[in-house]
């Protein structure tokens, strides 16, 4: 093997290019795995639930839903309900999967193993949350009786990456903190966090992604004037760019928060069985 010579050179990928790299590679092999048959069942059916709503909802009113109640029915459906039940299945066993095949050690051990894992795992279930989302929506909209679904369709596609990104972020906590129970403690954060705190018209709901999607569906469908003064409370009048804006802070927040958790975290010899 030849020496390198002074002045050659130095060809190796720089920090961020293998931090980027190793995110990329751990969100690949997330991907490929969520690939078989009982998880593309789970996903047809998650693509089809909305659809099969809507019709349902339909026949029973005989056609006479309205738009505003058949977009709030779908963003109930997609933005909210898809894309939470696809974040607990793909988010939460972040850790908990490595700690029972074995292989978290050798992830501990390597530069940079640790970050990769969640933020590869994050990005692969925002990606695979959102595309069935994505299907729904356009399965869901087409069998609606919307006047406008074009609009009504890139409005609920911009709310699931939204939703996606945030709440894949949430999730990240209760994946480090209780790998073991991270399904039970990030269903428990979803109902106090999202759907309860939430709700409450005060500061604590400022940080809540539930807030921000509400906000930006409201804004986004010229609800503003027609909402009921009670209905008012549940939503921030700031511009939509103030609501894009809090979702990126609380998404790097969070995932900051997590990394820094696993980081640190040890897990006993037992746990790793």
């Amino acid at each position: 093997m030849t020496p390198p010579r002074i002045g050659d050179a130095d060809t190796s990928p720089g920090p961020v290019a293998a931090a980027v790299a190793g995110i990329r590679t751990v969100a690949e092999f997330q991907l490929r795995r969520l690939l078989t048959r009982p998880r593309l069942a789970m996903a047809a059916i998650g693509a089809l639930f909305p659809a099969a709503v809507m019709l349902a909802a339909d026949r029973a009113s005989r056609g006479r839903l309205g738009d505003d109640l058949n977009v709030a029915m779908l963003y109930g459906l997609i933005p909210e309900a898809v894309c939470m039940l696809g974040l607990l299945v793909t988010m939460c066993p972040a850790v908990a999967d490595e700690l029972e095949r074995g292989t978290w050690a050798h992830l501990a051990v390597r530069p940079g193993g640790r970050r990769s894992l969640l933020l590869g795992t994050w990005v692969a279930a925002v990606i695979w949350t959102a595309t069935v989302a994505l299907v729904a929506t356009v399965i869901a909209v087409s069998v609606s009786n919307l006047s406008d679904p074009w609009g009504v369709g890139r409005i609920l596609a911009a709310l699931v990456l939204i939703s996606c990104a945030g709440r894949a972020a949430l999730f990240a906590l209760p994946a480090v903190i209780m790998p073991k129970r991270a399904l039970v403690a990030s269903v428990g954060v979803a109902i106090v966090v999202e759907y309860l705190a939430g709700v409450i018209p005060a500061i604590v709901n400022q940080a809540t992604v539930s807030l921000r999607l509400r906000s930006l569906l409201v804004a986004w469908m010229g609800w503003e004037r027609s909402l009921p003064t009670e209905a008012q409370l549940l939503v921030d009048q700031q511009p939509e760019w103030v609501q894009l804006l809090a979702v990126g802070i609380l998404v790097a927040v969070l995932l900051t928060a997590a990394v820094a958790i696993l980081d640190r975290r040890q897990f006993p010899p037992s746990d790793e069985l």
